[in-house]
């Protein structure tokens, strides 16, 4: 079994707790990387994960996330972990507030893990897994121990951290990995679903309610009609509904790659159906959708804007992977917030409208592509794009970003006509990483007409986004500052290509 105690040497309660330079040592290491990004949410130094907590409260988007700013420190290494809080009027421009919670109780002792909040009257509550192990004089026989823990923020951004749990695992026919719940309120009832795993090694999602937020009732699992049989875990279960439809999205651990499905070493999605019986945990809904079909998407979480706009966060990268930002000393970064709208039982998702609030230089024009041609659009690779693509005369259309001036390097999309296929291919661009999963992703796209299509480019990161967002692929590249090349090369034939593109400022 793995030594747990060697993960937990030189554990701190506070980032306070240890001398400033050693913080400040590595945060100055952070900040030399030629990869840190425009406008896109990272760490100043160590590792980030999972959104946390997002919520709108007192006038303020609020979010929270995964929090290790220590998680890269040597001679010595130092162990602190917790939430990160963010503030922000527009979900663009945010502000440090530091540290949102930390591991600093008996009920959380080795690790503030992922929660979620809701406003209750002039305070925002926070529910959250505390995890705890015992048996940790043994080498060998550690024991996980999960509270779902229960906080109070004020308008002053204080937290007061309740000191009973409100439940304590494991439970009854599972093992320890019972976290992450997401709270919502239905009529006068708190409910909240967690990811859980079941004594046979299986995943699913539990779903539990309250009155009072202090004494919480189990309800059951969540009883998908469409097949449930999805991995051995089931991390960041999220429900909500949009008009008619209910919508459980999660992230199931252990599936195996089918066709151009499950590709990830972890992997992300969702269930939507009718709505949630929220008496029986019932849901007739159909069969599990991958949300983002790229190479670096997972934990996400929504909320409801003050517009009745459904946002979703999530983390742009995946746990076990190694970013060659750890050179660096730090690791991790968060979507642009998207927007999500349902047609015919399928997921939608779309930049927010408020990135114009960073647009800058724009550049437009139309293209007739014969063979090869260079688009003039800046040269920093922080970017809205949107392209109209029409490839129907051709057999194929590549669009090259992070390109090189000879365009040996790049990340390539391809527009394959011939097969009505859309492949993203990061094999030759910039450090190789995680190569064990593959350097392409693909979908099916009918391209014997026009294709809509956006692309968010930050200078580590790209966010693409085809017909709309009906099908999205994120994912993490690190490439030299001066790729910033944008080429189209039509094959066997013409492809007509209208663009709009709007740099985009520098905020983080």
């Amino acid at each position: 079994m793995t030594n747990r105690r060697a993960e937990f040497i030189n554990m701190v309660d506070h980032l306070t707790d240890v001398p400033q330079k050693i913080v400040q040592k590595e945060a100055q290491l952070a900040s030399q990387s030629p990869y840190r990004q425009y406008y896109h949410i990272e760490g100043e130094s160590g590792a980030i994960g999972d959104p946390n907590g997002f919520s709108y409260f007192n006038g303020k988007y609020h979010l929270f996330h995964q929090w290790s700013p220590l998680a890269f420190s040597q001679s010595p290494h130092y162990t602190q972990h917790g939430w990160k809080h963010l503030i922000s009027k527009d979900l663009v421009h945010w502000e440090n507030l530091g540290a949102g919670m930390e591991s600093d109780t008996p009920l959380d002792r080795y690790g503030t893990y992922s929660g979620s909040a809701i406003p209750v009257e002039d305070k925002l509550f926070l529910m959250y897994t505390g995890n705890t192990w015992v048996n940790t004089q043994s080498e060998d026989d550690w024991h996980r121990v999960p509270f779902q823990v229960g906080a109070m923020m004020d308008k002053d951004n204080q937290v007061v951290k309740w000191t009973k749990p409100l439940m304590k695992g494991p439970l009854p026919g599972y093992t320890g990995h019972f976290r992450d719940p997401k709270i919502f309120k239905k009529d006068d009832t708190y409910y909240a679903v967690l990811g859980i795993q079941r004594e046979n090694l299986t995943g699913t999602a539990l779903l539990v309610k309250s009155k009072d937020l202090k004494n919480w009732k189990i309800v059951g699992e969540i009883k998908p009609t469409a097949n449930q049989s999805l991995g051995y875990m089931w991390e960041c279960p999220d429900y909500y509904e949009i008009g008619d439809n209910g919508i459980l999205e999660f992230c199931p651990q252990g599936l195996k790659e089918k066709d151009n499905h499950f590709r990830n070493i972890y992997q992300n999605g969702y269930f939507i159906g009718k709505k949630l019986n929220l008496d029986t945990g019932e849901f007739d809904c159909q069969n599990f959708q991958e949300l983002d079909k790229g190479f670096d998407f997972y934990a996400m979480q929504t909320m409801q804007s003050p517009d009745d706009r459904r946002i979703l966060m999530a983390w742009m990268g995946i746990s076990d992977i190694e970013y060659p930002t750890t050179k660096f000393h730090y690791n991790g970064s968060l979507i642009f917030p998207r927007e999500i709208t349902v047609k015919n039982n399928h997921i939608y998702q779309s930049p927010i409208r408020e990135i114009k609030n960073i647009y800058s230089t724009n550049y437009t024009g139309k293209v007739t592509v014969k063979h090869c041609e260079k688009v003039n659009a800046g040269n920093v690779n922080a970017r809205d794009i949107k392209i109209d693509v029409d490839c129907s005369s051709a057999d194929y259309l590549i669009l090259d970003l992070f390109a090189d001036q000879k365009n040996t390097n790049h990340l390539r999309l391809i527009f394959n006509q011939k097969k009505n296929e859309f492949i993203v291919d990061r094999s030759h661009c910039g450090i190789s990483f995680a190569e064990a999963y593959g350097n392409t992703r693909f979908c099916s796209l009918d391209l014997s007409k026009k294709v809509k299509v956006r692309i968010l480019q930050d200078i580590s990161s790209a966010e693409i986004f085809l017909n709309d967002g009906k099908e999205v692929f994120s994912l993490r590249l690190f490439s030299p500052s001066e790729d910033h090349n944008i080429f189209l090369t039509s094959h066997n034939g013409t492809s007509v290509v209208d663009y709009d593109i709007h740099e985009l400022q520098k905020i983080m």
